[in-house]
């Protein structure tokens, strides 16, 4: 029979790598700019690149959580009303809490998967897998 250390041993050797990485996640920020009624996010889809998200996803979360109407225009997001920089960057930490990070883990090596008519938030780095809501 062997000894927990080595039982504990021969488990961290089995890890995948990106468990094993401790280097800290940093948040991406929306830079805002108002223009008149219009709000418009410039790195918009470079957010939802590094959040390894689709942008119409993230998209269909702010218009939820704004109320406002808007659209993908290129790299750039406009939204109908005028919103703080401030306000929409706490959205977006509200999205990554609930759309990338992994409820276990904290990492945010995650993807969204459909099965069974229920989306799940699955985790590369320690394979946890937990529901989502879904956006409509």
């Amino acid at each position: 029979m062997k000894s927990y250390e080595e039982l504990l041993e021969r488990l961290y050797k089995e890890l995948p790598e990106k468990a094993k990485e401790k280097a800290r996640f940093k948040m991406p920020q929306f830079e805002v700019i108002i223009q008149g009624n219009t709000t418009i996010i410039t790195n918009f889809v470079d957010v939802a690149e590094k959040l390894r998200r689709d942008p119409k996803h993230l998209l269909k979360y702010l218009t939820k959580e704004s109320g406002a109407a808007a659209n993908i225009d290129r790299k750039r997001l406009l939204m109908k009303g005028r919103f703080r920089e401030k306000a929409l960057n706490k959205k977006l930490e509200a999205y990554i809490r609930e759309f990338v990070l992994c409820k276990e883990c904290g990492k945010p090596d995650t993807t969204i998967i459909t099965q069974d008519k229920i989306q799940y938030l699955r985790c590369e780095a320690c394979g946890a897998r937990s529901p989502i809501p879904t956006l409509k």
